[in-house]
């Protein structure tokens, strides 16, 4: 019996058989082509406000492997850069570790000059591997093309909505709408300052990371957060 490519592309079974492969397959990838941070935040030190100038920078630190994108915002003048690259994550709470899990880690870095001084601003989106994997199996992607820059999509996406104030609410947990159809279950958390990268921090408890857990499609859906996550006008009245 032969199945045809749409046939292929929609079936459950060979989704929930693939998805463990092609999720470790990505950060395998990312893995190749990991950023170098304490590069990367000694180039963007030579920040001046020249629009020529960083339009140089721009080209410089795009061309670094693990950077997904780069961006030069004109007011406040800054560049914006993300970056990627495959990390052990462990969780800890009140000093005492909880558990180990592989994520796929994207950084939000933006500098820019603030009272005469180059300033860093770092937000972390961090993909573990079980919602990796529930992304492939509750979703329509392609199964043959390459995941890893499915995922880079998504995290550009998902820090635009952080940016934006688009995360949505249910109860006590948070969710950033997906460029699939679907959300992300995200829960708040803290990543510490690497030291290698010689920079201080304000916020003594680093740098703010946002950890997506796993991946909902419509069917996984409470109805209340599928009325939040179609906007839906009934679900705004009752919430007022």
């Amino acid at each position: 019996m032969q199945m045809n490519h749409l046939a292929f592309a929609r079936s459950r079974s060979l989704r929930v058989s693939l998805k463990r492969g092609l999720a470790r397959q990505a950060l395998s990838e990312a893995g190749t082509a990991a950023i170098d941070m304490t590069r990367l935040i000694a180039l963007a030190a030579d920040f001046r406000p020249n629009r020529k100038a960083l339009d140089r920078l721009a080209g410089r630190i795009g061309r670094l492997p693990g950077v997904v994108r780069v961006r030069l915002c004109p007011d406040p003048l800054r560049l914006v850069v993300i970056t990627r690259a495959p990390r052990g994550v462990v969780t800890c709470h009140a000093g005492v570790e909880q558990f180990r899990e592989e994520s796929l880690l994207y950084l939000r870095m933006s500098v820019g000059i603030e009272a005469g001084r180059v300033m860093f601003d770092f937000t972390a989106l961090s993909y573990c591997l079980h919602a990796i994997e529930r992304l492939v199996e509750r979703t329509d992607l392609a199964l043959h093309q390459p995941l890893l820059p499915v995922l880079d999509a998504e995290a550009s996406a998902g820090f635009a909505h952080l940016m934006a104030g688009r995360e949505l609410t249910e109860a006590e947990d948070m969710f950033l709408p997906s460029q699939a159809e679907g959300v992300w279950v995200t829960s708040c958390d803290w990543m510490a300052l690497d030291t290698d990268w010689g920079l201080s921090c304000l916020e003594p408890r680093g740098i703010p990371m946002h950890s997506i857990r796993t991946f909902l499609a419509p069917e996984q859906m409470r109805p209340t957060l599928w009325l939040r996550w179609r906007d839906d006008p009934t679900c705004r009245m009752a919430q007022g």
